[in-house]
């Protein structure tokens, strides 16, 4: 039997997961839309400044694509001189950032990956639901 693993866990196991099927993925992480730390991947880096940086570009991104007319917010894919930084909108509520390397394989990531928000957004609304974790306003 197996026991019983925590959001928290199950969205761990999902990103070193994620590590393991994407060549050149360097660490991943979840926060809640707010800045809120979930689950992370990253091995050499400060998970909860991170939270609250991507969180931000969430938002910054969010404004953007309302305001140009495409839409609702999906994903972000930014290139940096040593690798790449992918944020992708997991439900409402929360974010996933992938932090790649020069030689991360992109279209591997966009194949995971819509799968892999689908699930974590599930995992984040029940622990919102079964109030596990909460915004500072307590929604």
């Amino acid at each position: 039997m197996t026991p019983h693993r925590s959001p928290e866990q199950l969205i761990h196991a999902e990103l070193r997961r994620l590590r393991d099927q994407v060549m050149g993925v360097h660490g991943s992480m979840v926060a809640t839309s707010d800045g809120f730390m979930v689950a992370q991947d990253i091995p050499d880096l400060e998970p909860t400044r991170i939270a609250a940086l991507i969180a931000t570009t969430l938002g910054l991104a969010r404004q953007a694509t309302l305001t140009t007319g495409r839409g609702r917010f999906r994903e972000s894919l930014t290139r940096g001189t040593d690798g790449y930084l992918a944020v992708f909108a997991a439900g409402d509520r929360a974010v996933v950032a992938v932090l790649g390397t020069n030689d991360m394989n992109v279209g591997m990531l966009h194949y995971q990956i819509r799968d892999l928000t689908e699930r974590i957004a599930h995992q984040v609304e029940q622990s919102v639901q079964s109030r596990r974790f909460l915004t500072p306003d307590g929604s």
